[in-house]
């Protein structure tokens, strides 16, 4: 039976029981034999010893005897928190510790593994542990006794502490707009994250217990692509630590207006409207957002209870004063927001939504049928790593995974036609579908159908084509330049516009290893793949991307013509050259004839020439080098000595050049005055000397590079006397 509420509105709850021992079924045994010497003690202990099954509820002698008990004794081996009954013991006894100024008073933690990586939340990892004795008898009425000891000190039960817990309130916590979210049944782990939203969004609550360094508290953003669960696991969040938040859980869904900011906030308006009047907070209906806030700032002041404030949703582009009408309204009020974007990271503390692990995620896939061989359970290992843990994808598997072999799935997901991983209905960030229509995981990943060659698309693209392997940024970069129709002055700004929107829209993955380096999901990747309406530009920039992958810069010094031979360009000159074919003969003798005659190997005297004429005949040797290597390819093998003059060529001396100069070049243009002729302009310009400085400067490496394009042709115009044939 549940405790009787006293007059005050607090449960007059009577200790029952001195500790409650919490413990995985697996350590059952260490748990009687913990259980025997508590009880040597003098100590009442409830031990529970009816299993729960991880997705059952939990039971109302559970409830009653926790609110019942002065502490929480937890038996935290390695997989304790792998278990939700256990999980659910540990946050009651937390949170009720937590509303006395410590929640470590009420929780006390025997840990027996050798390290405490998987002691959560991190303020019970930083607490003092006893470890489980190697021989238990006598070692174990020492820890009793210091059990006892604790115990003594506690007078009042768990169900006095937090007296607004799991099956005790005095009223149930409301939830805002209704209905009341009902979370996932097949849930699955994420239980360091859970602990990580908490401990940002109270940390301000128990001062003493925050590390340093940490944030203020009452605002967290939890980030991740689409489909990774963000949704999901706010609402878990919300239901399981609802009794931290007595004043209600205010939840917010923008997910039906992601077209734009302006669409999101008007969105948010009208559901703060409809919180306003359930609350019968005094508003109308053409009252500005930030008066509705004003006044429910005032309701919740008077009511004098935490509250969460959830905003679920959070599209790109929204800017500061917008986002601050996103926190909840009165510092009783602790915010959680969700979103793709990765650019709101000055906002509020940032947690990041990683894909299942691979044990969260083989428990999930195999959740509606167990593997029946060896060969199965390979099989479904290996469905978790193609789709990259992602858990809207492995929920979708283990739905077809009921009525097919995990073998025959993994044939299907990789094979042409129908795509399997296709909803019932159109699924949103982290929710099952709803509508009657049918649609694949794509439309949830790609964000807009890929139809065009913008920079957006065409960056998508290249990371895609290359995923898993990340590409840096000078790569991108070198890519896009060598594709139409960018200029190369464009290649720097295209793919910063381009990094700009996919971070916005959660699709890059940074590469921990290096800087200014991405990749995105295996998912994603596939949805590229196979969903682009642009297949032949897909192939031209897979071409592109594998010549620059295959063709990388020669970073060396200017030298003279044995730098060829040490490069790796040509053999030295007692052993053969390599053969060529005659399309690659072809391609290095035309390039060759643009080098020799353009301005870059033929010098630009002091006062002679047009600068602009100089940097468009050097844009003009890009666009033909471009176009070579479109010409050759096709070849194989692939001509790399080629390939790699070529980007040399483009990437590391001629986009360079243009993109500082052109840009400088067309600002000063602008602004010459009527009646006054460019190449005078021109040469009133005060960085004119340096242009020209920068140009003599690149006569060395483009005649270089003419002179090994000559020893591929067998042509030298250069120097006519010392042609050969190779």
């Amino acid at each position: 039976m549940l405790p009787p509420a006293s007059s005050g509105g607090v449960p007059a709850v009577v200790a029952e029981w001195d500790v409650f021992l919490s413990y995985s079924r697996t350590d059952a045994d260490k748990a009687r034999l913990l259980a025997r010497a508590l009880r040597d003690e003098g100590l009442r202990v409830f031990l529970d010893d009816m299993a729960v099954d991880d997705f059952a509820s939990i039971t109302a002698s559970i409830s009653e005897a926790l609110a019942c008990s002065r502490t929480l004794l937890a038996l935290y081996s390695a997989e304790y928190p792998r278990r939700r009954a256990c999980q659910w013991e540990l946050t009651y006894a937390y949170l009720a510790g937590q509303r006395e100024g410590d929640p470590r008073r009420r929780v006390l933690v025997i840990n027996p593994e050798n390290s405490a990586d998987h002691v959560h939340p991190v303020e019970l990892r930083d607490a003092k542990h006893w470890t489980w004795p190697a021989v238990p008898d006598a070692a174990l009425q020492r820890l009793s006794a210091q059990v006892a000891a604790h115990v003594a000190g506690i007078g009042s039960p768990l169900g006095v502490a937090g007296h607004l817990a799991g099956g005790h309130e005095t009223q149930p916590v409301p939830w805002l707009p209704a209905p009341v979210r009902t979370g996932s049944a097949r849930f699955t782990d994420r239980l360091a994250e859970q602990w990580r939203i908490h401990t940002a969004l109270v940390r301000h609550r128990a001062p003493l217990v925050a590390r340093p360094g940490s944030g203020s508290g009452r605002t967290a953003q939890l980030r991740g692509m689409p489909g990774i669960g963000k949704s999901v696991l706010a609402q878990e969040y919300a239901l399981r630590f609802s009794p931290a938040y007595p004043g209600g859980v205010y939840w917010f869904d923008l997910h039906a207006s992601q077209v734009s900011p302006t669409t999101a906030m008007d969105s948010y308006a009208r559901q703060v409207a409809v919180v306003c009047h359930a609350l019968d907070v005094d508003h109308t209906s053409q009252a500005p957002l930030a008066q509705l806030l004003s006044r429910l700032a005032v309701h919740l002041g008077e009511r004098g209870a935490p509250c969460l404030w959830v905003v679920d949703g959070l599209p790109d582009g929204l800017h500061g004063e917008e986002l601050q009408l996103l926190r909840g309204p009165h510092l009783l009020a602790s915010t959680l927001l969700t979103t793709r974007s990765f650019r709101y990271g000055s906002f509020a503390e940032a947690i990041d939504l990683p894909p299942l692990s691979d044990a969260d995620g083989y428990r999930l896939v195999t959740s509606h049928r167990a593997p029946e061989s060896e060969v199965e359970e390979a099989t479904a290992l290996a469905l978790v790593h193609d789709v990259g843990g992602h858990p809207l994808a492995l929920d979708r598997l283990s739905d077809l995974a009921g009525t097919a072999r995990f073998t025959d799935l993994r044939n299907r997901l990789h094979a042409g036609g129908a795509d399997l991983l296709t909803f019932p209905g159109t699924p949103q960030d982290g929710h099952r579908p709803t509508t009657p229509s049918r649609a694949s995981l794509a439309s949830v990943l790609l964000t807009r159908p890929l139809s065009g060659n913008g920079p957006v698309d065409d960056v998508l693209r290249l990371l895609a084509l290359a995923s898993p392997a990340p590409l840096t940024r000078t790569v991108l970069e070198n890519a896009i330049a060598s594709t139409d129709p960018y200029d190369p002055w464009e290649a720097v700004p295209a793919v910063s516009e381009a990094i700009a929107a996919l971070l916005g829209a959660g699709a890059l993955l940074p590469d921990p290893a290096a800087e200014s380096s991405w990749t995105v999901h295996a998912l994603l990747a596939r949805a590229v793949r196979r969903h682009d309406e642009d297949t032949a530009r897909q192939e031209d920039l897979r071409r592109v991307l594998l010549h620059t992958l295959a063709a990388p810069p020669v970073r060396s010094a200017p030298e003279t013509p044995p730098r060829r031979q040490q490069a790796g360009l040509f053999p030295p000159l007692d052993q053969p050259r390599p053969r060529t074919s005659p399309v690659e003969r072809a391609a290095a003798f035309d390039l060759h004839v643009e080098l020799v005659t353009r301005v870059g190997v033929q010098p630009l005297g002091p006062e002679d020439g047009s600068l602009r004429e100089a940097l468009t005949s050097l844009h003009s040797l890009f666009a033909t080098t471009r176009e070579v290597l479109h010409r050759v390819a096709g070849e194989t093998p692939p001509p790399r000595v080629l390939l790699r003059i070529a980007f040399v060529l483009t990437n590391e001396h001629l986009r360079p050049f243009l993109s500082k100069w052109h840009v400088a070049l067309r600002q000063h243009e602008d602004t010459c005055p009527p009646g006054r002729s460019f190449i005078e302009h021109e040469r009133l310009w005060s960085r004119a000397e340096d242009i020209r400085a920068h140009l003599a400067g690149l006569r060395e490496p483009l005649t270089s590079a003419a002179e090994d394009l000559a020893a591929l042709c067998g042509i030298n115009l250069l120097d006519p006397a010392g042609s050969e044939n190779p």
